[in-house]
């Protein structure tokens, strides 16, 4: 559904539908009641929305003149390295706009403002707003420490706009219907007007925000779900600049079926909703190898994840003296220390394959050219 135009807003409430159905055709207390709060928050999200895109047709209308410039977005299958690398280079803000999970929510240029008043109110008032943020941040997202670090001040992908659109397939991570309900996976492959009211909506939020946020800069995005979107960005950016980070297929893989199921609770590993995440996984793959015959070579860039954890600083080196973009020495500053942090990491997870019924064999036939393109170990 548009509201005026899909610029103004799109919904596609077909989507929803299907959730609700699939949610109330048997008894389960804990869905019943996830679903119940999924409703009403959703609706609740619209409505302030909604406020905040009036506000902005009224007051800052001149969003409509803004040109987004040559964008850059950071893609890859999920648990690949894309949110450490957004953060590295976000650290270039000088250079680049970026969202923060907070903008997410509500992605116009009131909010934007609105946002701003509040980080200046906090830095006279003695912090005590960040630190009500942060103790709400442990509340809400600190189980998902080791998993996908997230909080209200901390550089976030804009996958929320689309799931505001029901466009996301975040809209699952609480109820298991992902290998029943396909209409909102691969963007790329859904009909015309779909996109096309996709895309205006989610081009929208991004002249909203950067009118805010800064005309005299580049948004920098990273969404890995988005994978699925590759050529519906490029037709509506088609000068915007690819980053791509591959890893190795065994981990990310488990990592990723593991990371969006986590909500599913009691449900067996070999369950066809989680499998289906991991089936997900293989399309994006071969998706990504696909569209990269399409891209001409300077708008786009492959890294490996390896690299990036064991080399963050000359990574990101690498990717800027690619694109041609100036390295301040503030910049560099920034990336020597994150380097030092980097390396008194460890991650506490361990994925199995085996867990949910995916055999290496399978894996190395379905991506036998990923594997030999980044020189992966069968």
């Amino acid at each position: 559904m548009k509201y005026f135009s899909a610029g103004f807003y799109y919904v596609r409430y077909s989507i929803l539908g299907k959730i609700i159905a699939y949610t109330y055709k048997k008894f389960s207390l804990k869905v019943w009641l996830l679903s119940i709060f999924f409703i009403f928050m959703f609706f609740l999200n619209q409505l302030i929305h909604l406020f905040f895109r009036l506000i902005d047709e009224v007051f800052f209308f001149k969003f409509k003149q803004v040109k987004i410039k040559q964008p850059v977005f950071i893609i890859a299958n999920p648990r690949s390295g894309t949110t450490y690398l957004h953060r590295l280079i976000s650290m270039d803000d000088s250079r680049f706009a970026y969202t923060k999970f907070a903008h997410t929510f509500f992605m116009t240029s009131s909010f934007t403002k609105f946002a701003n008043l509040v980080k200046w109110v906090n830095r006279h008032t003695g912090r005590w707003i960040s630190k009500s943020l942060d103790k709400a941040d442990e509340v809400f997202w600190g189980g998902w420490d080791d998993i996908h670090a997230m909080g209200f001040n901390k550089a976030e992908e804009d996958e929320l706009v689309f799931a505001q659109m029901m466009m996301s397939i975040g809209v699952f991570i609480p109820f298991p219907y992902y290998d029943v309900i396909h209409s909102n996976k691969f963007l790329d492959k859904e009909p015309p007007h779909v996109r096309k009211n996709t895309m205006d909506f989610y081009e929208s939020c991004v002249k909203r925000f950067m009118h805010a946020a800064g005309k005299d800069r580049t948004y920098l995005s990273k969404n890995v779900m988005s994978t699925g979107r590759f050529k519906s960005l490029l037709e509506r950016f088609p000068d915007a600049k690819i980053i791509y980070i591959a890893r190795h297929p065994y981990e990310a893989l488990p990592s990723m079926t593991s990371m969006f199921s986590v909500m599913y609770g009691s449900i067996p590993d070999d369950d066809p909703a989680r499998l289906a995440f991991a089936e997900l996984g293989i399309q994006f793959y071969l998706y990504l190898a696909e569209m990269r015959k399409v891209i001409p070579p300077s708008q786009f860039i492959a890294l490996k994840y390896d690299d990036l954890v064991d080399k963050p600083k000359e990574t990101v080196l690498k990717v800027y003296e690619h694109f041609n973009w100036e390295v301040s020495e503030q910049f560099s500053r920034s990336l020597d220390t994150e380097e030092r942090r980097q390396k008194n990491y460890q991650s506490h997870h361990d994925y199995s394959l085996e867990k949910y019924s995916l055999s290496k064999e399978y894996i190395y036939e379905r991506l036998f050219d990923v594997f030999h393109e980044f020189g992966f170990e069968k």
